[in-house]
């Protein structure tokens, strides 16, 4: 009883840290144009400035996988989350910027600790618990970066200057991470019996299966980052709509990914994990297809609600999957995944602004769709028992990831 009462409380933490970081990230990028503004920045510049983030992000990706398996995920979350408190100040004091780029690079670094360590406790706490739960995970942090966009930033940024929006972001998200390492709990990797443990110390190549996985991953996210970047536009070029009316496709899509993460784990506990992500690359398939096929403002924004459905879970499950790619090193799994994964979400815009303009952007939008149609088929293969794509063996969610 004393462990189950540990572990709800590991669960909560774990919660209020995703739900955290999405609302400071969230509250940071609602400030840009603060940023861009005290600065006098042209969009040249400030799109160099903010590709610093990117660039920390990947530059720490794998260091910090490293770092969690050998320091734990608890102190690495607490070393991560005072790293973006002590960093985020520094985005408003910038004076040029090179310095605006030098900080917002920081930043990158220590939320790129801050988003390994906290997504390997979250897969420590589903391990222990025996059940699916890092949906929820992730649809707080959906929730976060809503609240922190829509209420407390704008809030914030109407009675104070950039600089005092930022210190009282930073100070939210120190004190919440202070509060949450009392009840995160030191928790250990779990080895399936039978199997090596991982090392604590040194460097691993990616296997097969965490290929295949960080190949999902980046799917995934290059679908995320082609809504992100190009549904508004979508509306105002392709379904002819006003910019008011066009913002609701992404508010919409936004909204659909924290719904459908909400309920997730309820469904992978239901179905599994094959059954969810066919289903989801399905759904998502159908939405692009709805946009393309249709496109005036009412079908285009149902379009993106599906997406929304369709990407909500793929994410999560992908990572949940990573973490048990190296018995023993949760961390390692997901920083790998997170480095070849992510780079889907750069590749995104230019991929997708090249065959704009070349093809327009309504009929760019069969490639997202398209990669729907491989993420649902990767998993089709399960429930069909053909195996379309070599290399991936996924167990259930309250399983291990099985060695090819």
């Amino acid at each position: 009883m004393k462990q189950q009462e540990q572990l709800r409380r590991a669960r909560v933490a774990t919660s209020a840290v995703f739900f955290g970081n999405g609302a400071v990230l969230a509250i940071w990028a609602t400030n840009i144009p603060g940023m861009k503004q005290a600065l006098q920045l042209n969009d040249a510049e400030l799109g160099m400035a903010l590709g610093a983030f990117a660039a920390g992000t990947m530059l720490m990706m794998c260091l910090a996988g490293a770092l969690v398996t050998r320091i734990g995920s608890r102190r690495a979350l607490l070393l991560g989350g005072m790293l973006v408190a002590a960093l985020l100040p520094l985005c408003g004091l910038a004076t040029s910027v090179w310095s605006l780029a030098a900080a917002i690079f920081a930043l990158g670094l220590g939320n790129s600790i801050l988003d390994v360590a906290m997504n390997t406790h979250g897969a420590l706490v589903e391990a222990h618990q025996d059940r699916a739960l890092m949906s929820s995970f992730h649809a707080l942090f959906s929730i976060g970066g809503l609240t922190g966009a829509s209420a407390v930033a704008t809030l914030l940024s109407s009675q104070l200057g950039l600089l005092q929006c930022l210190a009282l972001s930073a100070a939210f998200i120190a004190l919440l991470i202070l509060a949450a390492a009392a009840w995160l709990g030191d928790l250990q990797p779990l080895v399936p019996q039978g199997l090596p443990a991982r090392p604590t110390k040194g460097f691993a190549w990616p296997n097969r299966t965490l290929l295949c996985i960080a190949g999902l991953t980046f799917l995934a996210l290059f679908i995320e980052r082609t809504v992100i970047d190009w549904s508004s536009l979508y509306l105002t070029d392709v379904a002819h709509t006003s910019a008011n009316i066009a913002a609701f496709a992404f508010a919409a899509f936004s909204f659909a990914m924290a719904l459908g993460r909400l309920g997730g784990d309820a469904l992978i506990r239901r179905f599994g994990p094959d059954r969810v992500l066919t289903l989801s690359g399905a759904v998502g398939a159908l939405g692009v297809a709805l946009s393309i096929l249709l496109p005036v403002p009412a079908t285009s924004i149902l379009g993106f609600v599906l997406v929304g459905l369709g990407l909500s879970n793929m994410t999560p499950l992908l990572y949940s999957q990573a973490s048990r790619a190296f018995p023993g090193a949760p961390g390692l799994g997901l920083a790998m995944n997170g480095t070849l994964g992510y780079t889907g979400f750069l590749l995104a815009p230019p991929v997708i602004g090249l065959l704009s303009g070349t093809f327009g952007l309504q009929l760019s939008m069969l490639l997202p769709c398209l990669t729907f149609v491989l993420l649902m088929g990767s998993h089709w293969h399960k429930l069909s028992g053909q195996r379309l794509i070599a290399g991936c063996a996924f167990s259930p969610a309250s399983g291990s990831t099985a060695a090819p």
